[in-house]
């Protein structure tokens, strides 16, 4: 995953001001220009909150009526299962979308010209058929989880895959009656993880504590659009779990304080009511204090993660990534600050190139 920085000034000087902008589709390793093919509409959603990415776009036009077939060979070329990869930008282009053809439909009428449309999941979809059950053994939880991801590279679905550090916790994976994608689901919850894909690289890591701002964004200056509200559903002041130690004796451990978000206040600190609401649960798979502590700040975290909500529009970024940190400026004081993007779908359309993002924030 990028860990870059960028200004807003450096990328408008990329990509001439961001004038022009272009695409290109990568089937199977034959090219599709933006020029070249006349796409209806053209949608990349890029997930960091437990769902699997994917794309969707409609061609129309490159039929040839007297031959009745499609130009280019158009038909044979997107075909289900095919690899899939998607470039946006301007004068230079970035790869936003790695994956594959997951469905394909082809619809003709008389009053309308046939139209060919095409939807792409991210390496996870593959991960969704294998269904296969898991008995760990001895492997550790990090090797387990990078011998699933790692079917998806295998496959040429992904192009590789970074699991973060799972030390502390070595209780046996078991999994029956489930796909490998849901049981990542519930490992990373478990493990307080996040699992997402971006650029091809599939990614079981805890990205939330990382706060360095990907990049900073100003209202009038790229930012178009910017809101935020405030919840106060389900937070809580404290979380404490509690477990057994290898020999049985119950051990527990607890989080107090939000250690994300950056600066401003957190729920606790401005509905101060709430200090007293605690969350308390028991975990099978924690076996010291110390994962307790760890597993109880993880949940702590995530809870507070959820305190505010927001959604932004500016122009097409192909850098503009989720999991990463985005700051906010030119507000006012209570709106900006620094957010975690959970959620980025760039889009291409008549009005032009556009990048959506949805965000999170532990503190206002």
């Amino acid at each position: 995953m990028d860990k870059g920085t960028y200004t807003f000034k450096a990328l408008s000087e990329k990509y001439g001001d961001f004038r022009g902008p272009a695409f290109s589709i990568r089937v199977d390793g034959k090219t599709l220009n933006s020029s070249e093919m006349p796409i209806v509409s053209l949608e990349v959603e890029l997930c960091a909150d437990g769902s699997a990415g994917g794309c969707r776009f409609a061609v129309e036009s490159l039929y040839d009526y007297e031959k009745y077939r499609w130009i280019n060979d158009l038909a044979k070329t997107i075909r289900v299962g095919a690899k899939l990869e998607i470039e946006a930008g301007y004068v230079k282009k970035e790869t936003v979308f790695f994956g594959y053809v997951d469905e394909c439909s082809m619809s003709y009428s008389g009053g309308q010209p046939p139209r060919l449309e095409v939807s792409g999941i991210d390496g996870f979809g593959y991960l969704m058929s294998c269904q296969e059950p898991i008995y760990g053994g001895k492997k550790k939880p990090k090797q387990i989880v990078e011998e699933i991801l790692q079917k998806s590279v295998a496959a040429g679905y992904a192009k590789r895959c970074t699991v973060g550090d799972l030390s502390g916790f070595g209780i046996p994976a078991v999994k029956e009656r489930l796909d490998d994608f849901k049981y990542l689901k519930l490992l990373a919850e478990r493990y307080c993880m996040s699992l997402f894909c971006v650029d091809g690289e599939l990614i079981f890591d805890d990205v939330i504590g990382s706060d360095k701002p990907l990049i900073r964004l100003t209202v009038g200056a790229g930012l178009l659009e910017f809101g935020t509200r405030q919840s106060l559903r389900g937070q809580v002041g404290s979380v404490e779990i509690w477990g057994r130690d290898e020999n049985q004796k119950f051990i527990h451990g607890a989080a107090k304080s939000v250690t994300v978000g950056g600066g401003g206040r957190s729920a606790v600190q401005i509905a101060g009511k709430f200090k007293n609401a605690a969350l308390r649960e028991y975990s099978e798979y924690v076996r010291t204090e110390a994962e307790c502590v760890r597993a109880a700040q993880a949940r702590l975290n995530a809870i507070a993660l959820n305190f505010v909500s927001g959604e932004g529009l500016c122009v097409g970024i192909p850098e503009l990534i989720p999991g990463r940190y985005v700051s906010i400026v030119g507000l006012d004081g209570d709106t900006e600050g620094s957010y975690f993007v959970s959620r980025v779908r760039h889009s291409f359309s008549q009005q032009g190139y556009f990048t959506h993002f949805t965000v999170k924030g532990a503190k206002a």
